[in-house]
């Protein structure tokens, strides 16, 4: 440890050098056929060689070695002991480890020694009482079923399956009968009884609000406090940074602690000590997340280095904490949260002296900072949301002030102040306050998260892009670094991102995406270079809480609309020109006023009867921004540029019901397409009647392939070629029907599930038509 402080003493700051060298070489162990991997290894190699100081040289080797022993041991590790005949009846349960929603219980656990996630339906309202006030591990003997986690089904989406491998976790376990609870005892479980003791008691002490939900959530790392929608707008406009991936109120933590201290007297050389002590317990407290352990040990190494009159740059103080959170966990470099917070973190301490020379304004120079942020995590956030929000320059500068200057000190001083007499007497007008504050402030970020043209949708371009651009921006930042060149460099910057963004039409491919949706339809037509996007059906999460008690509800309804949004954004779609709604069953248009409020739709389509449909009315009136509204009957024809759909369905004004489905032809790379919503036999038969001639190369199955759709006669008609079903996995009502599969098959048509293969793309241009699906 004395020679490696002696390096860093004499070579301040090339130990950041070292770490992003290890960096690059879990990238290429983990990612081996990754030609980024192998270039980015080769660089970083390089550079430890260009920088011809021997002593650094002999550290970064031993880091690039340890590294090297390290990710190899945890790779040849990363597997599971257990089986699908493993005979398991115990689970062991954290408190710190799951959450509470409604009747559901979810999180990880532990079963034969070894991490699962795992999931249980509370049965009684004592049940739940009980697992929420829960404050000790406990063991539990239950009849435990062992699944695999889900790939992803859509395009680029989360891939539920990786993330938990990533994690060395891998099986779900179903928890069904529990028979009986045991208590634990063991350190872990007595340190985890304190640590759920102490957040309870905050818990319990503090004001209900939204107040007590922040603090809940930003300073004790209990993120589900804080509404779901509300992050998720934070994260929209761009400020998801100030709240746990960033650890900024630990240094807040720090600053007034270390105040108060000494105005009570206490000297500086004590003060050390106290301050070390303080935020080791915060850390103990508060959990693991990123942010918190990066802030939490940068400080405590900082604070010990102080203490031993040691002198430690802080750029090599943060590098080792990197590198330790790398050896911990090699597959963290995945992690959104990991590379936000250390890239941006890192940022501030290599360019925050720089900036402060430039000769500028205070506030042209958060708005410039705020800029280098935006650049920086923008293409981290194309790749995992695809989007940027270049609204993040402005109101980062904004939010920045408000929680680091307003309400982080607030929910400290709360915090600190709980043990006084009179303390919710005192804290009252406060709370108060706070609570409109931060009302305000989740307004003012849903109106501006809901502004679609401050949002570039990027998708997801091919990875060459994404290098090129990664180059432009560390070229920006090294004129920021070195002060040479820094407005030339600004302005390729904004230049590459305007490119960027702009790739998504200058795509030669068309698709027709049969998106998986679970239970439901979702159609996305791109055309080639995205000269049109249609929309046909939504899909929706179709509750059944109407059967259930309030404490049974779950806080699920947006969940299945933010998947679909995601899915769209993914293929780097910003706008629709159409949505077509088939008709008014939530399967089908259950998310259209979560999809208008995320996108800018021209135009909405329904069957001539829907408009007057109670349900699909009141989401369209409360619209904030309503697109055109049209109900179409047969033979109408929307024709838009290069695609038009003819209505064969309805003839009459309907009851936006099944066989009043909005039947749809169009004509798609020289196929026939047919899209007959959730129609059944009788409609089927009106088609007959009506089109006789009426021949069809591919069929989006109706009904999800029920029985009552789908007839020998109707097929035999039509004579299609390819079949698409749309029908969630292990769904409650058996779709598709062994019969319709079995009238399929004797066609001699190719068949497509999104239950068995996941979304489904049909790529076309004018040399290609092949058709590629999620899950092989």
């Amino acid at each position: 440890m004395k020679v490696t402080i002696q390096i860093l003493q004499r070579n301040k700051g090339y130990y950041l050098l070292a770490s992003l060298t290890a960096i690059a070489l879990i990238l290429l162990i983990l990612l081996p056929k990754n030609a980024f991997s192998w270039g980015f290894f080769l660089f970083m190699c390089v550079r430890v060689i260009q920088m011809k100081s021997p002593p650094f040289t002999y550290l970064a080797i031993i880091i690039i070695l340890f590294t090297l022993g390290v990710t190899l041991l945890h790779t040849l590790t990363n597997h599971s002991k257990l089986t699908t005949n493993s005979h398991i009846e115990e689970i062991y349960l954290n408190p710190v480890s799951y959450h509470v929603n409604g009747d559901y219980l979810s999180g990880e656990g532990e079963v034969k020694g070894e991490k699962v996630s795992f999931y249980h339906r509370i049965e009684t309202v004592e049940e739940q009482v009980y697992w929420q006030n829960l404050l000790e591990p406990v063991s539990i003997t239950a009849q435990l079923n062992l699944d695999k986690p889900e790939k992803a089904r859509n395009r680029y989406q989360f891939d539920y399956q990786k993330y938990l491998s990533e994690k060395r976790i891998f099986w779900t376990v179903e928890i069904k009968k529990i028979t009986k609870i045991n208590k634990v005892i063991s350190i872990n479980a007595y340190l985890s009884k304190i640590k759920l003791t102490i957040i309870h008691f905050f818990h319990s002490k503090l004001q209900n609000g939204k107040t007590h939900d922040y603090i809940m959530a930003m300073i004790f790392n209990q993120a589900d406090y804080v509404d779901a929608n509300n992050m998720e707008f934070y994260r929209q406009i761009g400020v998801i940074h100030l709240f746990s991936i960033s650890g900024m109120h630990v240094h807040l933590l720090i600053q007034a602690f270390q105040y108060l201290l000494l105005r009570l007297g206490v000297t500086r050389e004590r003060t050390k000590p106290i301050l070390l002590i303080t935020i080791l317990l915060y850390g103990f407290i508060s959990g693991g997340s990123v942010g918190i352990f990066r802030a939490v040990l940068t400080h405590s190494l900082l604070l010990i280095a102080d203490i031993c009159e040691v002198d430690l740059e802080v750029k090599d103080v943060f590098a080792f904490v990197l590198l330790l959170s790398l050896w911990l966990n090699p597959y963290i470099v995945f992690s959104l949260a990991f590379q936000l917070s250390y890239t941006l973190s890192g940022l501030l301490y290599m360019l925050s002296a720089r900036l402060e020379l430039l000769k500028i304004s205070v506030f042209r120079k958060s708005v410039f900072l705020s800029f280098i942020m935006t650049c920086t995590a923008g293409i981290y956030l194309s790749y995992h949301y695809f989007e940027i929000a270049w609204l993040g320059v402005w109101v980062n500068v904004l939010f920045s002030f408000l929680f680091t200057t307003v309400l982080f000190p607030i929910f400290w001083g709360l915090c600190l102040l709980i043990l006084l007499p009179y303390f919710q007497l005192i804290s009252a007008p406060i709370f108060l306050l706070t609570d409109k504050l931060l009302l305000v402030t989740e307004n003012l970020s849903q109106y501006l998260a809901n502004k679609n043209g401050l949002i570039a949708i990027t998708g997801r371009p091919i990875f060459i892009f994404y290098i090129l651009l990664l180059i432009i921006v560390i070229r920006f930042l090294v004129a920021i670094e070195e002060e040479k060149h820094i407005r030339r460099m600004t302005l390729l910057t904004i230049f590459a991102y305007v490119c960027f963004s702009s790739l998504p039409y200058l795509n030669p491919n068309g698709r027709v995406i049969i998106l998986d949706v679970g239970q439901g339809d979702a159609i996305l037509i791109k055309t080639p270079f995205q000269k049109q996007t249609i929309l046909i059906d939504t899909g929706g999460y179709v509750s059944f809480d109407q059967e259930k008690e309030p404490w049974q509800i779950r806080n699920t309804m947006d969940h299945n609309g933010k998947e679909l949004v995601s899915a769209i954004k993914a293929e780097g779609v910003k706008r629709l020109d159409a949505v077509f709604l088939t008709h008014a069953d939530t399967d089908h248009m259950g998310n259209i006023g979560y999809l208008i409020n995320k996108f800018s739709v021209e135009t909405v389509y329904v069957p001539s009867g829907m408009e007057e449909d109670t349900g699909f009315m009141t989401v369209y009136r409360n619209l904030q921004e309503k697109p055109a509204l049209i109900a179409l009957v047969a033979p109408q024809v929307v024709s838009l540029a290069d695609l038009h759909f003819k209505v064969l369905s309805p003839h009459t004004k309907g009851r936006a019901d099944n066989n009043s489905s909005l039947v749809l032809l169009t004509k798609i790379a020289g196929l026939n397409w047919l899209f007959t919503g959730d129609l059944e036999e009788s409609g089927e038969l009106n088609l007959i009647n009506r089109y006789s001639q009426l021949r069809i190369d591919v069929l989006k199955v109706g009904h999800h392939g029920s029985n009552s759709s789908s007839s020998e006669e109707f097929l035999n008609h039509i004579n299609p070629r390819v079949a698409l079903i749309s029908v969630g996995p292990n769904n409650r009502y058996g779709h598709p029907h062994g019969d319709v599969i079995e009238r399929l098959s004797k066609k001699n048509m190719k068949i497509y599930r999104t239950d068995k293969q996941g979304a489904l793309h049909f790529i076309y241009s004018s040399r290609k038509k092949i058709m590629q699906t999620m899950l092989q």
